[in-house]
């Protein structure tokens, strides 16, 4: 079910978790994207004064502490001095996460919950979701025409949209900044699923936080987000839109364990292949091996479709302790990254 407006409860502490900081000069937020990072020193709300401001959109980005792209294409715009066609209202989330050396490292704290899957009840005290429903709060309050969600791949990957609700507003907001569109019927609990509810809102993925045109596309986008008048009727690119309907997602069982090789790893439960990541938005037939399994396939990994139905038998199987697609599928948000395949999912992926 849709959260709505008077499903968002008050944040159970005192005050507000986010700094708010109005018109940020250029001087004041560092030589580079880096010491801007080190200026924030906590989630912050960012208010940008635009030529009307009767008007306003929203930003989010560093919902996950290790995709960059998003800070820095607010940095790049505030330092480019680009004056917004209406006031733009950006959310920086996880500052603490992107802030733990080595830096842009932890998707999350150790510990702590997934910022971007606390966006749905039941709320609960952890800071995580406090964040969440302030964010909620917020957005009912300023009313934006919309908001874009600003994220990196978890590998290196063409860049796509997703949302929860196909139209010509949410098609619109995805081709500011790319031609390709997922629209999921899965509930996370992720942001962008208050879409219509509350607002238009869409995720941008905008390709692998090591992908140097990952930032270029986001600060490219935001400033077309910024600085149009109108962001909500089709018309922004002459692509044609690529939709990909209701994905799903190989997820790891509890107790399983994963490793990426190209041979088999004794110690690990599934072993993908390394170069897995190279399939992201690519077409993989039933002669791909995509890796190793020690034990049943229905005991180590699953797929559930937004009913809850599992469907891994009809999307996998196994070979002489090989895994491949039962059918040919369409992959994307492949990770070669253990800690995201097991925290998070190792793919999304589409029959064909």
């Amino acid at each position: 079910m849709a959260l709505v407006p008077q499903d968002i409860p008050t944040p159970l502490g005192p005050g507000s978790s986010y700094r708010y900081w109005k018109n940020p000069r250029i001087e004041e937020i560092g030589v580079n994207f880096l010491t801007f990072l080190g200026l924030l020193d906590g989630p912050v709300h960012i208010h940008i004064t635009g030529n009307n401001s009767n008007r306003c959109r929203a930003v989010s980005t560093l919902l996950h502490g290790n995709e960059p792209s998003g800070l820095v294409a607010i940095f790049n715009t505030i330092k480019q001095g680009v004056t917004p066609a209406v006031d733009m209202h950006y959310f920086i989330l996880s500052v603490a996460a992107a802030s733990k050396s080595p830096g842009f490292f932890y998707r999350m704290l150790p510990g702590h919950k997934d910022q971007n899957r606390c966006f749905a009840p039941p709320f609960d005290a952890s800071q995580q979701d406090q964040l969440a429903l302030e964010l909620l709060q917020k957005l009912v309050e300023l009313n934006p025409e919309c908001l874009i969600d600003i994220h990196n791949t978890s590998g290196s990957s063409p860049s796509f949209g997703v949302t929860t609700f196909m139209d010509s507003k949410h098609n619109a907001l995805v081709s500011l900044f790319t031609h390709r569109i997922i629209v999921t019927d899965l509930s996370l609990g992720s942001l962008m699923e208050i879409s219509e509810s509350i607002l238009p809102a869409v995720t941008i993925e905008c390709g692998g936080a090591a992908d140097e045109e990952s930032s270029v596309l986001a600060t490219e986008g935001l400033i077309k987000y910024l600085t149009f008048d109108d962001v909500l009727t089709e018309g922004h690119s002459d692509l044609l839109l690529e939709h990909f309907e209701n994905p799903v997602r190989l997820e790891l069982k509890q107790g399983a364990s994963i490793a990426y090789g190209d041979s088999h790893s004794v110690s690990h439960s599934v072993t993908l292949r390394a170069d897995i990541e190279n399939q992201n938005f690519g077409y993989v037939d039933s002669s791909y091996r995509l890796g190793f399994l020690s034990g049943e396939l229905s005991e180590l990994l699953s797929v559930k479709d937004s009913e809850g139905i599992e469907r891994l038998d009809e999307f996998f199987r196994v070979k002489e302790g090989e895994l491949f697609p039962a059918k040919t599928l369409k992959l994307f948000m492949v990770t070669t990254n253990p800690e995201i395949a097991k925290n998070d999912c190792l793919f999304y992926l589409v029959p064909v």
